[in-house]
């Protein structure tokens, strides 16, 4: 018997499952285990500005979709992320990671963030549906799967409580993550559009890589490098 071919969602978790494996070994998991102070978390500054720019991109493109196939799903998730910069700053104030009254750009984002946060906004904008689900949703909330969970345990070990903006991350993100991918057409990965689709899925990888290993210290020239989509290992598309 002939067996069914592989689905579009299938190979995709598969190679969204083998970018989140490269993207742990990043020193910047090192740095949350061994932390021992609010000093080893003044990156928190940084994903600031991701959560404005990503929250701005999951409004724009719920605001510029017009295909009622994906319009509900893109609500959801723009309503759903409303709030969280404001949330993350409450949390800042509260423990001293900014005056009461400072603005929370005051200090100026990173290269590696500005990048990361810039190709939210350019997915929005600039790429087509499914490459936005890949990008917004599969890609970026899946990393912030393996994101948030050991970060909200050490800051809670360190009095840090993690309320408001970190405890809703690490509930929603699972579900963030799939919406929508059910409704990516069907194509095989080494068709033109599911080439294309791998592609999206390296560089949100390789941007987000690279956030993480600034916020971990890492000199430019040591950093982990994240590899094409060939130079994987070849389960993720069988």
């Amino acid at each position: 018997m002939k067996s069914s071919p592989i689905t579009v969602k299938q190979w995709l978790k598969k190679l969204q499952g083998e970018y989140r494996n490269v993207a742990r070994q990043s020193a910047f998991f090192g740095k949350i285990a061994s932390a021992s102070s609010a000093r080893d978390f003044q990156w928190v500054r940084q994903l600031y500005y991701l959560s404005c720019d990503f929250t701005a991109a999951v409004a724009i493109r719920y605001g510029n979709c017009q295909d009622p196939r994906f319009r509900d799903a893109f609500a959801e998730h723009a309503s759903e992320e409303l709030t969280h910069p404001a949330d993350l700053v409450v949390w800042m104030r509260e423990f001293g990671f900014m005056g009461a009254n400072e603005d929370p750009m005051s200090i100026p984002q990173n290269l590696e963030t500005l990048a990361l946060a810039s190709y939210f906004l350019r997915s929005a904008v600039r790429q087509p549906i499914p490459h936005q689900i890949i990008t917004l949703n599969l890609m970026i909330e899946g990393l912030a799967c393996d994101f948030y969970p050991p970060v909200n345990a050490k800051l809670g070990e360190l009095g840090l409580t993690p309320r408001g903006y970190w405890a809703v991350h690490e509930e929603a993100d699972m579900k963030h993550e799939i919406l929508g991918l059910d409704l990516i057409p069907q194509c095989d990965p080494d068709s033109p559009a599911g080439k294309s689709y791998a592609q999206t899925a390296w560089e949100v990888a390789s941007l987000w890589v690279q956030v993480f290993e600034a916020w971990g210290d890492v000199p430019l020239g040591s950093r982990l490098q994240v590899p094409p989509p060939e130079k994987l290992s070849a389960c993720w598309h069988v």
